[in-house]
């Protein structure tokens, strides 16, 4: 791990919420949930199927995740 990588990252999450809408924190969060509970799902999937899975399992929109995970992108870009 890179020296400053933790600092960075709580950086990138706070930066993350200041972007994002309150629905948008909500899926967040659900989401964070969904990969904890089924973290080798996640570890193996292709970004396909883990789309799917959010939308066909979780009940999700898929507009909406895509806008997440475009904004989580930039930010972690930054």
């Amino acid at each position: 791990m890179k020296k400053g990588s933790k600092s960075n990252e709580r950086l990138n999450r706070r930066m993350l919420y200041e972007v994002l809408t309150p629905e948008e924190k909500v899926l967040y969060e659900k989401i964070l949930n969904d990969i904890t509970k089924n973290e080798e799902f996640y570890m193996t999937s292709t970004a396909e199927e883990i789309t799917a899975h959010l939308v066909d399992e979780c009940g999700f929109d898929k507009e909406a995740i895509y806008r997440l995970f475009k904004k989580i992108t930039k930010i972690h870009g930054e």
